[in-house]
């Protein structure tokens, strides 16, 4: 079954879809974000993460792997895997044990690069789609 698109004609509309998912999450919530560099991934998070109330200013974490926005409604962990290659030993990130459950979200890019396994439940696919110079093609789950 194919998730819901929204056709986005700006960053306002990015962060404004992003905004209504962040009002029905819950904790424990894993949300696998893709699309290629520039897409706007950035600026959907930064809309996912000011509705859930945090203030912090939302950056890739392209050189850090990990952001983590605590100040919201619910804790954001969000991971970008861009780095990370075949030859990554993911035994020594332990990935799974890493995210938070019921004490957070956690949004993770480029999760195609991690082998898995992945969670069984609250795992959701975002995928956005650059579609114009302002316009961007996003598949989610209905808020």
């Amino acid at each position: 079954m194919s998730s819901p698109v929204f056709l986005s004609r700006s960053p306002a509309d990015t962060r404004a879809h992003a905004a209504r998912l962040a009002a029905g999450i819950g904790a424990g919530a894993v949300l696998r974000l893709r699309g290629d560099l520039g897409a706007g991934k950035t600026t959907w998070l930064q809309g996912f993460v000011a509705a859930l109330g945090a203030t912090a200013r939302v950056t890739s974490p392209t050189f850090a792997l990990l952001h983590e926005y605590r100040d919201g409604r619910l804790p954001v962990f969000h991971w970008d895997l861009y780095r990370l290659g075949a030859d990554t030993d993911w035994s020594l990130l332990d990935l799974p044990e890493q995210l938070p459950g019921d004490r957070g979200v956690t949004v993770i890019e480029w999760p195609d690069r991690y082998p898995g396994p992945w969670p069984e439940k609250n795992c959701r696919d975002i995928t956005i789609t650059v579609s114009g110079a302002t316009r961007r093609r996003i598949e989610a789950p209905a808020p």
